[in-house]
């Protein structure tokens, strides 16, 4: 019975490292494309609605006091006036944590070499896929 059980769990490991790894690079993709690109590069509005869910804060931290941005701020903001928040922006993922319908990624931004953000980005798998739920960030000076 070990030996089966033993034998069985060398045979889904790897099937759950590539579910895994897969869920990874589809939560890099959805925030590659609806905040790196959504917001920075390119200000597209349909880009951030595609990523973001629509009851996702944005919890600032300043003072002392939270206060929270509603994702659909920066919806509205680009189809009144779409274009680039920051075209210079550059990134690197330092960390993506899944764990089942939930995961956690850690992405540093820059601006012409300059750290901007360290953002905590919190996800859900809803049936159409990875959306962003809540993003909280450190500002670099």
């Amino acid at each position: 019975m070990k030996t089966q059980i033993l034998i069985m769990s060398i045979l889904i490991t790897p099937l759950f490292s590539f579910s895994q790894q897969d869920d990874v690079e589809k939560i890099k993709d959805v925030i590659v494309q609806s905040y790196i690109e959504g917001i920075f590069l390119k200000g597209d509005a349909s880009l951030v609605s595609k990523g973001w869910h629509p009851e996702c804060d944005i919890v600032i931290f300043k003072n002392g006091t939270l206060t929270k941005l509603p994702a659909k701020y920066w919806v509205e903001k680009f189809e009144k006036k779409p274009g680039p928040l920051d075209p210079n922006v550059t990134f690197k993922f330092t960390e993506v944590k899944v764990t089942g319908y939930a995961a956690v990624a850690i992405i540093e931004v820059y601006t012409s070499g300059t750290h901007l953000y360290t953002d905590y980005i919190c996800m859900y798998k809803f049936e159409e896929g990875w959306r962003i739920a809540t993003k909280i960030f450190y500002k670099h000076s």
